[in-house]
């Protein structure tokens, strides 16, 4: 990518994230940060944009100037010794439609085994000639008083 060409409102944004980000991390100083969020908006080229974050570890976006155009990328990271494959993406996605199929089958299993051992509720209906026992009313005379003239 040549450090001459125009830059993009993405590009822009992306520095600004980075200028950001070092500011939350305490890299920058409110002062700082403000400078160059206003030089980044303000920014026509790439070289522009990438003379705003090259001294945060996040690096200049896209492409830091720090790696000349035909050097490959570095091979090893703390995350993966060198010589070690990375994991394919298939084993994640195989491992969560498995685990899928066995929630799946546990829950039909579970919905089979509760359907066949409920019995239908019978709902006992007073039959045709039984007399219905009337609600009584509670004695509350006792308890009642009335002042009368008080």
């Amino acid at each position: 990518m040549d450090p001459d060409w125009l830059a993009g409102s993405a590009d822009r944004e992306r520095t600004v994230g980075v200028l950001r980000a070092g500011f939350t991390e305490g890299r920058l100083t409110q002062d700082e940060l403000d400078d160059r969020v206003a030089r980044a908006y303000a920014a026509r080229t790439y070289r522009d944009l990438w003379a705003l974050s090259a001294d945060l570890p996040a690096g200049a976006l896209p492409w830091p100037l720090a790696y000349p155009l035909g050097m490959p990328h570095l091979e090893a990271s703390p995350a993966m010794p060198a010589g070690g494959e990375p994991a394919r993406s298939w084993h994640s996605a195989t491992a969560l439609v498995i685990t899928a199929l066995v929630i799946f089958t546990l829950a039909a299993l579970i919905t089979a085994i509760a359907t066949a051992h409920a019995q239908p509720v019978q709902v006992p209906v007073p039959f045709q000639g039984a007399p219905v026992q009337q609600f009584q009313q509670a004695q509350l005379a006792p308890f009642i008083t009335s002042r009368v003239g008080g």
